[in-house]
């Protein structure tokens, strides 16, 4: 049947309440299915929303950690780093008094050596361009210890111009005169040295006749590479 049948067949009037009631349905069964539909979006969106606070709260969680393990890190690097300075800072202690137990032992304590006479920590230290700090100690190391006595030659040797060259104390602007010296266990030497700044360094030579009173007791030397007697800081 088709509608203007059907509209015949009803007549006018029941024709439109009939037309009005299936308009009425058709709104309702809208608003129904927008209603259903709308709470479907509202509980995805809820469960979005629920799902990007936790997500948001591990990752702040985890920023936090992550914040905090880099802070123990760079404190645990800093801590490494202070006790790798105390560890080198003591070493060089160590090695500075053991270097002092040393010279005593071999001043008080002759039985260690045989030496008789020595000379112990020499360092330069560099004043100027041609000026420089020499230091050293004499001492004596026999048992039976007496004053002994001497003169102490100082000789800087190296090369100027590609040549060999020996700088003496007493005899060249290097040094006025040699060392003297009297002791019995030990004497400490600081004098200055006059070196020309066109001289290439090699050795600092030292050499002396020792003597017990007026008796020539014997003959020592010894050459100490510059590299390593030159020291950076004055102490």
């Amino acid at each position: 049947m088709t509608t203007d049948q059907l509209k015949e067949v009803l007549g006018n009037y029941k024709w439109t309440l009939l037309v009005a009631f299936i308009m009425f349905a058709m709104v309702g069964f809208g608003y129904k299915l927008a209603r259903i539909l709308d709470e479907g979006d509202s509980k995805r969106v809820q469960a979005q929303q629920e799902t990007i606070a936790l997500l948001s709260e591990e990752n702040n969680a985890l920023t936090t950690k992550v914040n905090q393990l880099e802070v123990a890190m760079e404190l645990s690097k800093l801590e490494a780093e202070n006790i790798t300075n105390t560890l080198s800072e003591q070493k060089k202690e160590l090695e500075a008094q053991q270097e002092l137990l040393s010279f005593y032992e071999r001043v008080m304590a002759p039985e260690k050596t045989d030496d008789g006479f020595a000379i112990e920590g020499v360092e330069v230290f560099k004043l100027s361009e041609n000026t420089y700090q020499l230091r050293l100690v004499l001492l004596q190391s026999k048992q039976k210890k007496a004053v002994i006595n001497g003169n102490l030659d100082i000789a800087v040797v190296g090369t100027r111009n590609g040549k060999p060259i020996t700088l003496k104390s007493g005899e060249s602007n290097v040094l006025a005169e040699d060392v003297k010296y009297r002791f019995r266990f030990f004497q400490a030497v600081n004098v200055t040295l006059t070196i020309e700044e066109n001289i290439d360094v090699e050795s600092i030579a030292f050499s002396t006749t020792v003597y017990q009173y007026k008796t020539r007791k014997g003959n020592y030397e010894i050459s100490v590479p510059w590299n390593e007697a030159l020291s950076v800081e004055l102490e």
